[in-house]
């Protein structure tokens, strides 16, 4: 919009700087010309980076969810393999930071705890065995996905490991507005059996002070054990946040993205 402006008030002061001055109806003119050739030109090369983008992420897609959800260790290659699944995955991401439909909600929502799931155990390969014995996880993230969404409100997905169903959920965080140090970030929450799962969903749940800390000081501890039923981890673009409380955080069923629930 910006370049679309800036040509079109450069083409109306070249009219107007010109010998013999020139009408209204010409400039408009001007202006609409310019104005399609400028959107002829964005369009273009919009499509070649959604396509290019679209090769990458079609090449590899396949990959990451069926990597983290194969039981047993996250290995030396399971990190090679996904450091580039996380490149694709996150240019496909910005992609999606602006859904207009459900639909696309979703789909984005479901795209952002891929990639968290992923950048999680390649940092801390040792998580992904507390991961194994987990009956459902839920994923937020403090950028906003949602289609109706507030100062302070994150958006996630709560995923039943057993039958992949999704319940699409918001967050309420003191620190969401800026996240940790003006950027985004995001928790990820095993839960260990059913009951702590439906319940979280059924009922939503405020973060207390008991456990509303991330798992483990150390990373020899991150898979160590269950908290009340529930690890959880912070992380943002530099990696894992240890011992960051989120006591008080609340979250709920966004009725907007899953409606019959």
């Amino acid at each position: 919009m910006k370049i679309k402006a800036l040509s079109i008030l450069i083409a109306a002061l070249s009219c107007l700087s010109a010998p013999t001055h020139a009408s209204w109806e010409t400039l408009k003119e001007t202006a609409a010309e310019i104005g399609e050739k400028v959107s002829e030109g964005s369009k273009k090369a919009w499509e070649n980076i959604t396509e290019f983008s679209k090769e990458a992420w079609d090449s590899v897609s396949e990959w990451g969810r069926d990597a983290f959800n194969t039981a047993g260790e996250w290995t030396d290659a399971s990190i090679e393999k996904g450091k580039a699944w996380l490149k694709a995955g996150e240019e496909k991401l910005d992609e999606m930071l602006a859904p207009e439909t459900p639909e696309e909600a979703r789909l984005a929502l479901d795209t952002m705890a891929d990639t968290a799931m992923v950048r999680l155990f390649n940092e801390h390969p040792s998580v992904k065995l507390l991961f194994d014995q987990a009956y459902g996880y839920a994923v937020f993230d403090s950028r906003q996905f949602s289609l109706v969404l507030h100062t302070n409100q994150g958006a996630g997905v709560a995923i039943n490991r057993q039958n992949d169903q999704r319940t699409y959920m918001k967050m309420f965080g003191a620190g969401l507005a800026a996240g940790i140090g003006g950027s985004f970030y995001q928790q990820i929450i095993l839960f260990e059996d059913q009951e702590r799962f439906e319940q979280f969903i059924r009922d939503g749940w405020e973060a207390t002070s008991e456990i509303g800390v991330v798992a483990g000081t150390e990373s020899a501890e991150l898979t160590a054990k269950y908290n009340g039923g529930m690890a959880i981890y912070q992380i943002d673009e530099k990696g894992l946040l240890l011992d960051a409380k989120i006591a008080g955080s609340k979250y709920w069923i966004d009725t907007d993205l899953s409606p019959s629930q």
